[in-house]
Protein backbone atom coordinates (compact mmCIF):
# COMPACT_ATOMS: atom_id res chain seq x y z
CA UNK A 1 0.00 0.00 0.00
CA UNK A 2 1.39 3.43 -1.11
CA UNK A 3 0.52 6.17 1.30
CA UNK A 4 0.49 9.95 0.43
CA UNK A 5 1.37 12.26 2.91
CA UNK A 6 0.44 15.86 2.03
CA UNK A 7 1.11 19.01 4.12
CA UNK A 8 0.00 22.32 3.63
CA UNK A 9 3.01 25.20 3.99
CA UNK A 10 2.60 28.20 6.12
CA UNK A 11 1.96 27.64 9.72
CA UNK A 12 2.31 24.11 8.93
CA UNK A 13 5.35 22.79 7.53
CA UNK A 14 7.13 26.33 7.43
CA UNK A 15 8.13 27.80 10.70
CA UNK A 16 7.20 31.31 11.48
CA UNK A 17 10.27 32.57 9.35
CA UNK A 18 9.24 30.86 6.26
CA UNK A 19 11.90 28.07 7.08
CA UNK A 20 12.29 24.27 6.87
CA UNK A 21 14.74 21.89 7.90
CA UNK A 22 15.97 21.38 4.71
CA UNK A 23 18.26 17.97 5.63
CA UNK A 24 15.63 16.62 7.73
CA UNK A 25 13.65 16.80 5.06
CA UNK A 26 15.50 15.22 2.84
CA UNK A 27 16.24 12.54 5.07
CA UNK A 28 12.54 11.88 5.44
CA UNK A 29 11.84 12.06 1.75
CA UNK A 30 14.16 9.01 1.35
CA UNK A 31 13.04 7.30 3.98
CA UNK A 32 9.42 7.56 2.24
CA UNK A 33 10.85 6.16 -0.67
CA UNK A 34 12.04 3.41 0.60
CA UNK A 35 9.02 2.73 2.15
CA UNK A 36 7.09 2.93 -1.19
CA UNK A 37 5.33 6.35 0.23
CA UNK A 38 5.39 9.80 -1.37
CA UNK A 39 4.72 12.95 -0.26
CA UNK A 40 2.41 16.59 -1.35
CA UNK A 41 2.87 19.79 -0.63
CA UNK A 42 -0.69 21.70 -0.97
CA UNK A 43 -0.73 25.45 -0.68
CA UNK A 44 -2.07 29.03 -1.30
CA UNK A 45 1.64 29.49 -2.40
CA UNK A 46 2.14 29.49 -6.18
CA UNK A 47 4.35 27.26 -7.81
CA UNK A 48 7.33 29.20 -8.59
CA UNK A 49 7.01 30.52 -4.82
CA UNK A 50 7.06 26.94 -4.04
CA UNK A 51 9.63 26.15 -6.34
CA UNK A 52 12.00 28.81 -4.96
CA UNK A 53 11.73 27.76 -1.66
CA UNK A 54 12.70 24.11 -1.70
CA UNK A 55 15.01 24.32 -4.54
CA UNK A 56 15.76 20.82 -6.09
CA UNK A 57 13.74 19.17 -3.34
CA UNK A 58 10.60 19.98 -5.09
CA UNK A 59 11.44 17.99 -7.98
CA UNK A 60 10.65 15.18 -5.60
CA UNK A 61 6.81 15.89 -4.40
CA UNK A 62 3.58 16.11 -5.90
CA UNK A 63 2.21 19.99 -6.29
CA UNK A 64 -1.27 21.38 -5.18
CA UNK A 65 -0.57 25.03 -5.49
CA UNK A 66 -2.08 28.04 -5.36
CA UNK A 67 -4.93 26.59 -3.13
CA UNK A 68 -6.09 24.32 -6.05
CA UNK A 69 -5.74 26.38 -9.04
CA UNK A 70 -2.69 24.60 -10.03
CA UNK A 71 -1.23 20.85 -9.65
CA UNK A 72 1.62 19.19 -10.99
CA UNK A 73 2.48 15.18 -10.65
CA UNK A 74 6.29 14.58 -9.40
CA UNK A 75 8.43 14.96 -12.48
CA UNK A 76 5.85 15.50 -15.11
CA UNK A 77 6.18 18.72 -17.63
CA UNK A 78 2.42 19.37 -17.09
CA UNK A 79 1.41 22.19 -14.92
CA UNK A 80 -2.71 21.99 -14.66
CA UNK A 81 -4.28 25.13 -14.77
CA UNK A 82 -7.84 26.13 -13.17
CA UNK A 83 -8.17 29.45 -14.37
CA UNK A 84 -10.80 32.21 -13.29
CA UNK A 85 -13.54 33.22 -16.22
CA UNK A 86 -11.88 36.40 -16.79
CA UNK A 87 -15.54 38.10 -17.22
CA UNK A 88 -15.93 38.18 -13.45
CA UNK A 89 -13.40 40.71 -12.88
CA UNK A 90 -14.60 43.81 -13.04
CA UNK A 91 -17.61 42.84 -10.66
CA UNK A 92 -14.94 41.09 -8.02
CA UNK A 93 -12.88 44.03 -8.01
CA UNK A 94 -16.20 46.55 -6.92
CA UNK A 95 -16.51 43.83 -3.99
CA UNK A 96 -13.44 44.00 -2.80
CA UNK A 97 -12.90 47.55 -3.14
CA UNK A 98 -16.04 48.41 -1.50
CA UNK A 99 -14.85 51.51 1.35
CA UNK A 100 -16.28 49.53 4.52
CA UNK A 101 -13.45 46.59 3.56
CA UNK A 102 -10.81 49.13 3.89
CA UNK A 103 -8.67 46.73 1.25
CA UNK A 104 -4.90 46.88 2.12
CA UNK A 105 -3.95 45.17 -1.08
CA UNK A 106 -5.58 43.18 -4.06
CA UNK A 107 -2.74 40.85 -5.81
CA UNK A 108 -3.27 38.30 -8.59
CA UNK A 109 -1.77 35.75 -10.05
CA UNK A 110 -1.22 33.75 -13.22
CA UNK A 111 0.77 30.48 -13.84
CA UNK A 112 4.08 32.85 -14.52
CA UNK A 113 3.54 36.77 -13.68
CA UNK A 114 2.68 38.17 -10.28
CA UNK A 115 0.52 41.41 -10.78
CA UNK A 116 -1.01 43.91 -8.08
CA UNK A 117 -3.87 46.50 -7.82
CA UNK A 118 -2.77 50.08 -8.02
CA UNK A 119 -4.35 52.73 -5.57
CA UNK A 120 -3.87 51.02 -2.31
CA UNK A 121 -1.83 51.19 0.50
CA UNK A 122 1.64 51.31 -0.90
CA UNK A 123 2.92 47.75 0.24
CA UNK A 124 5.44 47.02 -2.61
CA UNK A 125 8.50 46.65 -0.18
CA UNK A 126 6.42 44.53 2.19
CA UNK A 127 5.61 42.35 -0.78
CA UNK A 128 9.21 41.90 -2.43
CA UNK A 129 10.46 41.07 1.23
CA UNK A 130 8.87 37.80 0.59
CA UNK A 131 8.75 37.22 -3.51
CA UNK A 132 11.06 39.34 -4.59
CA UNK A 133 13.09 36.34 -6.03
CA UNK A 134 10.26 34.76 -7.34
CA UNK A 135 8.96 38.08 -9.17
CA UNK A 136 11.09 40.57 -9.57
CA UNK A 137 9.33 42.18 -11.67
CA UNK A 138 5.53 42.54 -9.95
CA UNK A 139 3.20 44.56 -12.58
CA UNK A 140 1.42 47.39 -11.01
CA UNK A 141 -2.33 47.30 -13.05
CA UNK A 142 -4.88 50.33 -12.50
CA UNK A 143 -7.83 47.40 -12.79
CA UNK A 144 -7.98 43.56 -12.33
CA UNK A 145 -9.71 43.54 -16.13
CA UNK A 146 -6.36 44.86 -17.48
CA UNK A 147 -4.53 42.04 -17.30
CA UNK A 148 -4.47 40.08 -20.07
CA UNK A 149 -4.04 36.51 -19.54
CA UNK A 150 -5.66 34.03 -17.79
CA UNK A 151 -5.36 34.38 -13.97
CA UNK A 152 -5.42 31.29 -11.29
CA UNK A 153 -6.17 32.98 -8.33
CA UNK A 154 -6.54 36.55 -7.01
CA UNK A 155 -6.13 37.15 -3.38
CA UNK A 156 -6.76 40.52 -1.17
CA UNK A 157 -5.29 41.55 2.23
CA UNK A 158 -7.42 43.08 4.62
CA UNK A 159 -7.73 43.31 8.75
CA UNK A 160 -8.76 40.12 10.33
CA UNK A 161 -12.00 41.53 11.54
CA UNK A 162 -12.76 42.56 8.34
CA UNK A 163 -11.79 39.20 6.25
CA UNK A 164 -15.18 37.42 7.14
CA UNK A 165 -17.13 39.81 5.64
CA UNK A 166 -15.28 39.72 2.40
CA UNK A 167 -15.87 36.06 2.19
CA UNK A 168 -19.68 36.61 2.57
CA UNK A 169 -20.07 39.40 -0.01
CA UNK A 170 -18.50 37.64 -2.49
CA UNK A 171 -19.75 34.52 -1.85
CA UNK A 172 -23.47 35.90 -1.69
CA UNK A 173 -23.05 37.76 -5.06
CA UNK A 174 -23.03 34.15 -6.95
CA UNK A 175 -20.13 34.69 -8.98
CA UNK A 176 -18.37 31.62 -10.77
CA UNK A 177 -15.81 31.83 -7.87
CA UNK A 178 -14.57 30.30 -4.87
CA UNK A 179 -13.65 31.83 -1.96
CA UNK A 180 -11.58 31.01 1.41
CA UNK A 181 -8.98 32.14 3.38
CA UNK A 182 -5.60 31.02 4.28
CA UNK A 183 -6.41 32.86 7.37
CA UNK A 184 -4.52 36.13 9.08
CA UNK A 185 -6.60 38.51 6.74
CA UNK A 186 -6.44 36.98 3.45
CA UNK A 187 -9.37 36.44 1.10
CA UNK A 188 -8.19 33.87 -1.79
CA UNK A 189 -10.70 33.51 -4.53
CA UNK A 190 -10.31 30.82 -7.30
CA UNK A 191 -12.09 29.61 -9.77
CA UNK A 192 -15.82 27.73 -9.33
CA UNK A 193 -15.34 24.21 -7.54
CA UNK A 194 -11.78 25.11 -6.84
CA UNK A 195 -9.84 23.93 -3.74
CA UNK A 196 -7.11 22.45 -2.32
CA UNK A 197 -9.37 18.43 -2.57
CA UNK A 198 -10.46 18.52 -5.82
CA UNK A 199 -6.84 19.03 -7.32
CA UNK A 200 -5.78 16.64 -4.93
CA UNK A 201 -8.45 14.51 -5.78
CA UNK A 202 -7.39 14.57 -9.66
CA UNK A 203 -3.74 13.98 -8.68
CA UNK A 204 -4.16 10.59 -6.72
CA UNK A 205 -6.22 9.19 -9.69
CA UNK A 206 -3.27 9.62 -12.06
CA UNK A 207 -0.96 8.41 -9.46
CA UNK A 208 -3.33 5.51 -8.68
CA UNK A 209 -3.70 6.29 -4.72
CA UNK A 210 -7.09 5.93 -2.83
CA UNK A 211 -8.17 8.82 -1.20
CA UNK A 212 -8.64 6.58 2.42
CA UNK A 213 -4.29 6.72 1.77
CA UNK A 214 -4.15 9.91 2.24
CA UNK A 215 -2.81 11.67 5.21
CA UNK A 216 -2.89 15.49 5.01
CA UNK A 217 -1.71 18.20 7.86
CA UNK A 218 -2.94 21.39 7.53
CA UNK A 219 -3.67 24.65 10.35
CA UNK A 220 -6.51 26.86 8.17
CA UNK A 221 -10.08 26.27 6.94
CA UNK A 222 -8.52 25.94 3.27
CA UNK A 223 -7.15 22.90 4.08
CA UNK A 224 -10.95 21.87 5.48
CA UNK A 225 -11.69 20.12 2.02
CA UNK A 226 -8.61 18.26 1.73
CA UNK A 227 -8.89 17.31 5.53
CA UNK A 228 -12.15 15.75 4.61
CA UNK A 229 -11.27 13.81 1.23
CA UNK A 230 -8.39 12.26 3.53
CA UNK A 231 -8.30 9.00 5.16
CA UNK A 232 -6.44 10.62 8.40
CA UNK A 233 -5.86 13.79 9.10
CA UNK A 234 -3.70 15.95 11.09
CA UNK A 235 -4.13 19.45 12.43
CA UNK A 236 -1.01 22.02 14.41
CA UNK A 237 -1.39 22.82 18.09
CA UNK A 238 -1.79 26.67 16.25
CA UNK A 239 -4.56 26.04 14.03
CA UNK A 240 -6.95 27.84 13.00
CA UNK A 241 -10.06 27.13 16.57
CA UNK A 242 -12.83 25.94 13.91
CA UNK A 243 -10.78 23.01 12.99
CA UNK A 244 -10.52 21.62 17.10
CA UNK A 245 -13.65 19.09 18.07
CA UNK A 246 -13.66 17.71 14.25
CA UNK A 247 -11.85 14.77 15.87
CA UNK A 248 -8.47 15.26 13.73
CA UNK A 249 -4.94 14.04 15.27
CA UNK A 250 -3.08 16.84 16.98
CA UNK A 251 0.36 16.81 16.04
CA UNK A 252 2.37 17.13 18.69
CA UNK A 253 4.94 20.04 17.78
CA UNK A 254 3.99 23.75 16.86
CA UNK A 255 5.44 24.38 13.24
CA UNK A 256 8.12 26.19 14.64
CA UNK A 257 9.51 22.78 15.93
CA UNK A 258 9.16 20.92 12.76
CA UNK A 259 6.14 19.50 14.23
CA UNK A 260 5.24 18.08 10.56
CA UNK A 261 8.27 16.23 9.82
CA UNK A 262 8.26 14.58 13.66
CA UNK A 263 4.86 13.43 13.16
CA UNK A 264 5.72 11.46 10.08
CA UNK A 265 8.74 9.99 11.12
CA UNK A 266 6.63 8.63 13.88
CA UNK A 267 4.34 6.90 12.32
CA UNK A 268 6.57 5.05 9.47
CA UNK A 269 8.90 4.27 12.31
Amino acid sequence: MTRLFVSDLDQTFLDGKRHFNKPRFEALLDDLAANGDQFAIATGRDEKWVKNKFGKLADRVHLVTGNGATWRVNGSEILHERNIDMAVLPKLETLLLRPEFSAIRVIAFSANNMYQLSGLEDDTDGIKADVTQTYPNIIVVDHLADINEPLVSVTGAFSSANAQAVIDVVDNDHLPLHVTTSGYGTVDILAAGVNKATSLAKLIRQINIKPADLLVFGDGMNDLEMMQLAGQTYIMPNSDERLFGRGYHVVANDNDHDGVLAEIEKIIA
